[in-house]
């Protein structure tokens, strides 16, 4: 039955490909908004600095990170009785308006990237009549 090979893969493989497939999910995000800005916190938990993209453009903040991950088992003879690679990448997007684009700040700690996001100073929220042709 498929609960037989799934135990037998586990017996075999471990569980690191349950782990993988379990975290294949998107990450964690906190979106704050007070009156002088935004703040963004998402959880990145395992990943380095270095591992993380994060841009703004078009009122839009996107947020891409990859983790590469291996596991690596030998016999007494050095012979490989497992080798695994897996590579896993995240990609997440939000639309946020009214942003100060060049007063933008970043902070990654403990697996928290922090983003402030301040608001633009001007009042552009004028309603534009539109006439019809």
């Amino acid at each position: 039955t498929r609960r037989d090979l799934m135990d037998l893969n586990k017996h075999f493989m471990g569980d690191s490909f349950d782990r993988f497939f379990a975290n294949a999910d998107n990450f964690n995000v906190d979106i704050k908004e007070n009156e002088d800005g935004y703040t963004l916190e998402a959880d990145l938990p395992g990943l380095s600095k270095e591992n993380i993209d994060l841009d703004y453009s078009n009122n839009v903040l996107s947020i891409r990170a990859q983790q590469e991950m291996s596991t690596e088992e030998k016999d007494d003879e050095s012979n490989y009785i497992r080798r695994e690679r897996s590579t896993q990448a995240y990609n997440r997007q939000f639309l946020i308006k009214d942003v100060d684009e060049d007063n933008i700040t970043a902070e990654f700690e403990n697996g928290v990237l922090k983003v402030q996001l301040p608001k633009t100073e001007t009042d552009d929220h004028q309603t534009k009549k539109i006439d019809i042709q």
